[in-house]
């Protein structure tokens, strides 16, 4: 292949979207009907190695137990841009009637990894076709495990982010309709952290409370303290969320209980607040509950950190999609206090994470992530593929 100036290279990837666009509905449709939960994604990861090799790709060598990587080789030696795709499913229920819908009872995509993973292969599928345009390499990362933990770190640890000058990766966005992809420079989605609290009371006969020491009582305490700890400590102008989602202590209506214990989750904007909230978190616990006369076990958490988008990448790849839907439909994303293990790349290379608009309204496809009616206008994929090719090139050039 000769070399193509930038607008016939444009128009190249145009061309191969379109023409493949039809196996990648068929890759989509079939990891769709066959999901596999975080960590056990055998199978997806022996079809996606299948489709890398039908396609002249060959998968790199690597340590990962499921999930898996290649790359696209350039006219050139070079930098090397990341591609991120994540593969696992969760465990829900499907409620759809869709031909395709999932085979797998209590698991299905309702986060829309099989989108984002046919995405992958698609960009990596026209990369090399366009080998001879590339002045470099595009790692292709196909990662375990986003839903639950240790997929990112596993491919680091692997070695796959080695040699890597950026890396590049989306997620669909049911809020935004399909034709508008969403970028923002800085942060763009929270931090996560976990924590386990055990209070130790002194149980007894729900008549006579005076003599226990009653862990309910005291948790309930600590519940509403810990309603106060973003509010009074954290500036207004920064993000900080703190919930309890479990609360458990005894086991029937006459006993006051030796123990109860409150799980639950904080998710920050950035490190400094991440910080903060975890000092103060350990203090107003403690303090909160030996003055109640308990004692009390902090098991705290820190799991992902924040995701925030590098300026220089950002750049590149909003003019990337701005070529691509347009100016109009090129819109600042909207931040989440969900949070996403594609973190853990940017803490190692400069990154950008982005929305891809995924729903249609005319088309009923307006539920959330995570929802058993979820689902992904499959135009999106079009779009998703032509944005990662066309950022991989533009960040090679640059």
């Amino acid at each position: 292949m000769t070399e193509l100036t930038s607008q016939e290279l444009n128009q190249q990837i145009d061309n191969l979207v379109e023409k493949i666009f039809p196996k990648l509905l068929k890759i989509r449709r079939h990891l769709h009907m066959y999901p596999e939960l975080s960590h056990q994604e055998v199978e997806t990861t022996k079809r996606i190695n299948e489709w890398l090799k039908e396609n002249g790709i060959t998968p790199l060598t690597h340590s990962l137990k499921t999930g898996t990587a290649a790359e696209v080789f350039g006219k050139e030696t070079g930098p090397i841009v990341a591609i991120r795709a994540d593969i696992d499913a969760l465990p829900i229920q499907e409620e759809s009637n869709l031909p395709f819908r999932s085979t797998i009872d209590g698991i299905s995509h309702m986060c829309g990894h099989d989108v984002h993973t046919t995405i992958a292969l698609g960009a990596g599928i026209i990369l090399q076709e366009l080998k001879n345009n590339l002045p470099g390499r595009v790692r292709l990362l196909f990662q375990p495990a986003e839903e639950t933990e240790g997929g990112a770190i596993s491919v680091i640890e692997a070695g796959l982010l080695d040699g890597v000058s950026s890396i590049i990766g989306l997620h669909n966005f049911p809020d935004l309709p399909v034709g508008t992809i969403g970028i923002k420079e800085g942060f763009l989605m929270a931090s996560v952290d976990d924590f386990t609290i055990t209070i130790k009371g002194k149980g007894g006969h729900a008549a006579m409370p005076e003599r226990t020491i009653d862990p309910i009582v005291i948790g309930s305490a600590v519940i509403s303290q810990l309603q106060t700890l973003v509010s009074r400590t954290i500036s207004a102008k920064e993000s900080a969320v703190l919930s309890i989602g479990s609360f458990q202590g005894g086991a029937t209506n006459n006993v006051i209980p030796d123990t109860a214990v409150l799980k639950g989750t904080v998710r920050t904007s950035n490190d400094s607040v991440r910080n903060s909230i975890y000092e103060q978190f350990k203090k107003l616990v403690s303090n909160t509950v030996e003055a109640m006369g308990g004692e009390v076990d902090i098991d705290y958490k820190f799991l992902f950190p924040a995701v925030f988008n590098d300026q220089q990448v950002t750049n590149v790849v909003r003019s990337t999609a701005i070529r691509i839907v347009g100016e109009e439909n090129t819109v600042v994303a909207e931040p989440t206090m969900g949070g996403e293990d594609f973190s853990y790349y940017q803490q190692k290379v400069p990154g950008c994470y982005v929305w891809l608009g995924s729903g249609n309204k005319e088309k009923r496809i307006v539920h959330p992530w995570h929802h058993p009616e979820f689902m992904v206008d499959e135009e999106a994929i079009k779009i998703g593929v032509k944005w990662m090719v066309q950022s991989a090139v533009r960040l090679l050039e640059n």
